[in-house]
């Protein structure tokens, strides 16, 4: 488990993701006390992403998450800095930080839940599980298209 400084770094680093990419409303976030800027809109790769990751969801959970990790790895590469090194100990911790903090955002986006609820939702054991065989089968696929490459 994470040390306490740890773990309040993880916190206030999610708050202030929350307030930039500002998922609970598609107004610009007023002046933030704890930053002095102003948050800005959800990005546009962020927001392209969540629509195929609903349109996904609606033929199946698996499908929503392999949408997901495709997505979410063309996004890293077009933008590392979203990778938090600092709180992670290797770049697969890192990814697997923004995959979790993008599946919260996501439940925000498209059912307006409460950050707490989206949480409670990522941790169910059934959704773990879906996570770690979605996760198996991007990894199978991507081994597939190394093979041929070869």
């Amino acid at each position: 488990m994470a040390s306490l400084n740890k773990q309040q770094k993880r916190a206030k680093r999610a708050k202030i993701k929350a307030k930039q990419i500002n998922i609970h409303g598609r107004k610009p976030v007023a002046l933030d006390d704890d930053l002095g800027e102003i948050g800005e809109q959800v990005p546009e790769y962020t927001l392209a992403m969540f629509s195929k990751m609903r349109d996904a969801e609606a033929t199946s959970r698996n499908d929503m998450l392999l949408t997901l990790l495709s997505n979410l790895a063309s996004i890293i590469s077009d933008h590392p800095e979203l990778l938090d090194m600092e709180n992670a100990d290797n770049e697969a911790m890192a990814a697997t930080h923004l995959a979790a903090d993008m599946l919260i955002d996501y439940r925000m986006w498209a059912d307006g839940m409460d950050r707490d609820t989206a949480q409670a939702w990522l941790t169910d054991p059934q959704f773990i599980t879906d996570f770690g065989t979605a996760l198996d089968s991007y990894r199978e696929s991507l081994d597939a298209l190394e093979e041929k490459a070869e």
